[in-house]
């Protein structure tokens, strides 16, 4: 079963060759298990981005589905542990949004500090002049070094402006030219920016909160185009209010669709825009190539279907 917003001809011939025939699914159902498990159940292979893949899920389709892809990168949404204990194996697209989302963030990054929102708003209600705030000479910092916030530094790279990076797993990838690798305290204390590039882990929720927020430099920007659970709100709207930052662009929240009632909205100090960082034509074809090609990998064992939980296998031998 496929829910994707594009198609690739090419490989949907290759999956048929070996087999697989692509059922095309255009909206899974969210609102409870039993709807969800009705769509998927009886398919082998399943690629969608949102999803109800909880432990009741895998329990159901346990002896059916053999793999599910994740249309995208963050598996938050997966309840890994019940997926291995069921014996299915998941797995993501790693890289192949990372242009999309980087270009996003970067396009936050100059919205904020040239106050583009400002003026277009305040054009409209004949306002002319309006001072802003510039990226040069300014110092970028990202939180979290994986592919996405390495698109963001080479973006970055023609800017007359320092980057500092902190990894919360280290050893993951060095970094770039330019870009410095600091603590979380000097990351926190020195940037003018923080761009937030972390998966969202037990260990990772609620992290940006008011201790964090205190931390950075007062009149700071945060972007946040990883995960919403990420960010306290609670924390950020007073931090925003009181002055302790300039602004922050976010692309993810901890509920969404994000709720009318949320003060964000009523903050103009904040840039917000709907989980759309990768929504662009080419991400969606380079997400989609990527997830089938995990199932061509997976189905003939040749190649890296980029399973998060390879441990699957061991409950497939002792059942």
């Amino acid at each position: 079963m496929l829910s994707a917003p594009v198609a690739d001809a090419a490989r949907e011939r290759r999956l048929l060759e070996l087999g697989v025939a692509t059922v095309r699914c255009g909206q899974l159902r969210l609102d409870s298990d039993e709807a969800f498990i009705g769509q998927v159940h009886g398919h082998a292979y399943v690629v969608s981005g949102p999803g109800r893949w909880s432990e009741a899920v895998f329990s159901a389709l346990k002896g059916s589905l053999r793999l599910a892809v994740k249309f995208g990168v963050g598996v938050d949404n997966f309840d890994l542990a019940a997926a291995t204990r069921a014996g299915i194996a998941v797995a993501n697209a790693p890289g192949s949004n990372a242009e999309a989302v980087a270009e996003h963030t970067v396009a936050l990054i100059l919205a904020l500090l040239r106050r583009i929102g400002q003026a277009a708003s305040g054009i409209r209600q004949g306002h002319w002049q309006l001072q802003c705030d510039t990226l040069i000479g300014k110092t970028v910092g990202l939180l979290g070094y994986g592919q996405i916030a390495r698109q963001v530094a080479a973006f970055l790279g023609g800017f007359p402006l320092a980057l500092l990076a902190h990894d919360i797993r280290p050893g993951e990838s060095g970094p770039a030219q330019r870009v410095v690798s600091v603590g979380l305290d000097e990351l926190l204390a020195r940037s003018d920016v923080i761009s937030l590039h972390l998966p969202l882990t037990e260990k990772t929720r609620n992290m940006v909160d008011a201790a964090f927020l205190a931390r950075m430099k007062r009149g700071a920007y945060l972007v946040n185009t990883a995960r919403g659970g990420l960010v306290s709100e609670f924390d950020l709207v007073n931090a925003l209010r009181e002055g302790q930052l300039g602004g922050a662009g976010l692309d993810t929240f901890a509920t969404e669709p994000l709720p009318l009632s949320s003060p964000l909205l009523g903050l103009d100090n904040v840039i917000l825009t709907p989980h759309c960082a990768s929504n662009t034509e080419q991400a969606y074809r380079s997400i989609l190539a990527c997830c089938l090609d995990n199932i061509i990998a997976f189905k003939t064992g040749c190649g890296d279907a980029h399973v998060l939980n390879p441990d699957y296998a061991k409950h497939l031998v002792s059942e």
